[in-house]
């Protein structure tokens, strides 16, 4: 069994994640320059990755029903399955995918927690600047007013 378009496949699955890391990346400093335009502009290039990805995947799933009869196989079986320079090539690929998913999850988080502490912030300034009810509400109570005149007109 020859595993050349697995091969294929895992090495464009490989570009475009290390693609969609330097848009990660580039990511993390449009949002370290609070640059909404440039990160609008790579969450729509990100979006045509995650596109690609998802076909890509699809197209992977497909070769793995037809020639293993098993969609749900994983890379490890198939180096397994491999002999001589394909079992090098397909465990290369592997690594190479595992380590460039591991890095845009990375650069994913942060840039999670970059957002979130830019919420925060937009936060505490809303916070800051928006008057409290309590300001401008009554919170005491006053007593009644006595049944006598304010003042005295005798006096």
């Amino acid at each position: 069994m020859t595993f050349a378009a697995l091969i294929h496949l895992l090495r464009a699955h490989i570009e475009l994640h290390e693609s969609l890391l330097a848009l990660s990346r580039r990511k993390t400093e449009a949002l370290k320059k609070n640059d909404i335009e440039a990160l609008s502009a790579l969450l729509a290039d990100e979006q045509k990755h995650i596109l690609a990805i998802r076909q890509l995947e699809e197209r992977r799933r497909r070769w793995l029903k037809e020639a293993l009869g098993d969609e749900a196989a994983t890379v490890a079986r198939c180096i397994a399955m491999a002999e001589g320079k394909e079992r090098k090539e397909l465990s290369e690929c592997h690594k190479r995918l595992k380590a460039a998913v591991s890095a845009v999850a990375e650069a994913n988080e942060l840039n999670r927690q970059l957002i979130e502490q830019s919420l925060q912030f937009v936060t505490a300034m809303i916070e800051t600047f928006t008057p409290t009810p309590s300001t401008y509400s009554c919170t005491q109570e006053y007593a009644s007013l006595p049944d006598r005149p304010l003042f005295e007109s005798k006096a």
